[in-house]
């Protein structure tokens, strides 16, 4: 089987210059998503993987510094050839430019004469879905599977939206539905997306996220934990108000736990909330927009990890947060609400917050704090084996390989 993985993904290389011009929040969970796949993928034998990628970054001027995105090729793991393409990154025209890009760079795969052919791509994001559907028209036995992090009309949740994103945004799903009806597969974080994709007959599996069973089996885990005299509290992502960051921020400072702290680090349209919290709760530390290996440090060291994006929204049925299943694999405790896209099979392996309310969420952070160490561990290693055994890359893209076997023979 010869794959094109298409996608956004960044590698080591590069991730340190759009840390560094980025003004807004750094794509690191899908970043992480797609190399986690992408590495699965290598672990299948018979298979031969190129990459196709735009990388995710913010847009010019307001979310990252430069308004042309200069591209380059390398080869990842000495055996993948990857080809970043070059595109215009203002606001408004970026994904015209992205598209023609992209197009430009999938034509030799589309025009090669090798066979059983599968373009991958990797989330709905419009100029990915049209680039595999040109290379479709010129080679009609390609086989396309989406796979599909999130819902296009759920994936900006910033409150600070404008009235003309919003129009555009109309007119970019209007454009992923027409284009959606050459996918001939669908790899989904929840069930209950198929209906809004009208997957219809059409093959599809669900896959809620993926750990690196090879770095994850590498790593010792205690090697990072330090214990000390003060306890932490960790929350590492976007900063969002729909993603309960502030619900977080107050509920912890309404924790009467002196000898403790919480840290924070991302960005989003919360900063200065949480900002403002700092400043008069010196327990509450801030620490901005890390570089992922740092955040991952962070996680590893704290006494409890917490995802705070409750269920009250519609988008949480079609959702499987990725930063719960990065949380799992630190083995530390996790705090979260059960979201109705949480299957059953995970509620031995998180604290759940019993509700809604500010006072509930203060409890259950209290509540975990105030256990043992050695209680607070064996939890934590628990969900730390279970992802590692049934949640990791190679079993994921062993099944999406399975998936589109099955669905090429039809």
């Amino acid at each position: 089987m010869n794959i094109l993985f298409l996608g956004g993904v960044f590698d080591n290389t590069i991730e340190k210059e759009i840390l560094n011009k980025s003004k807004g929040t750094v794509h690191y969970a899908a970043n992480k998503f797609q190399w986690n796949l992408i590495d699965g993928l290598l672990a299948i034998n018979d298979l031969n993987l190129e990459i196709l990628s735009a990388p995710f970054i913010g847009t010019f001027p307001k979310e990252y510094e430069n308004i042309q995105y200069k591209g380059q090729k390398s080869v990842y793991k000495n055996v993948v050839n990857s080809n970043y393409v070059s595109f215009n990154n203002i606001w408004g025209y970026r994904s015209i430019s992205r598209k023609s890009s992209l197009i430009k760079g999938i034509k030799s795969f589309a025009s090669n004469r090798d066979e059983n052919k599968v373009i991958i791509v990797y989330s709905p994001h419009t100029p990915f879905l049209q680039a595999a559907v040109y290379a479709k028209k010129i080679d009609p036995s390609i086989h396309i599977c989406l796979i599909v992090p999130d819902l296009p009309q759920f994936m900006n949740l910033n409150d600070k939206r404008s009235l003309i994103y919003d129009r555009l945004k109309k007119i970019d799903i209007d454009i992923f539905e027409k284009n959606s009806k050459f996918v001939d597969s669908f790899v989904l974080l929840t069930d209950p997306m198929k209906n809004m994709l009208n997957v219809g007959d059409r093959s599809y599996v669900v896959i809620e996220g993926v750990v690196n069973i090879q770095s994850g089996n590498s790593e010792d885990v205690n090697d990072d934990f330090q214990s000390t005299d003060n306890m932490t509290v960790v929350y590492t992502g976007t900063l969002n108000k729909k993603f309960g960051v502030v619900n977080l921020v107050e509920a912890f400072h309404n924790t009467s736990i002196k000898n403790t702290r919480l840290k924070i680090c991302g960005r989003g349209d919360s900063e200065e909330i949480i900002k403002s919290y700092a400043a008069k709760d010196e327990r509450i530390i801030f620490l901005g927009q890390l570089p992922n290996s740092e955040a991952v440090k962070l996680q590893k060291r704290a006494t409890v990890l917490v995802n705070p994006r409750q269920n009250n929204e519609e988008f949480t049925k079609y959702s499987f947060p990725s930063k719960n299943m990065e949380y799992l694999l630190t083995g530390r405790p996790v705090i979260a609400y059960k979201l109705d896209g949480i299957p059953d099979e995970y509620d031995n392996y998180f604290y759940y917050v019993e509700d809604d309310s500010i006072d509930s969420f203060t409890r259950k952070i209290e509540e975990v704090l105030l256990m043992d160490e050695e209680t607070r561990s064996e939890f934590g290693d628990r969900a730390r084996s279970y992802v590692l055994n049934e949640k990791n890359n190679i079993y994921a893209s062993k099944k999406i390989i399975d998936m589109i076997q099955k669905s090429r023979s039809r």
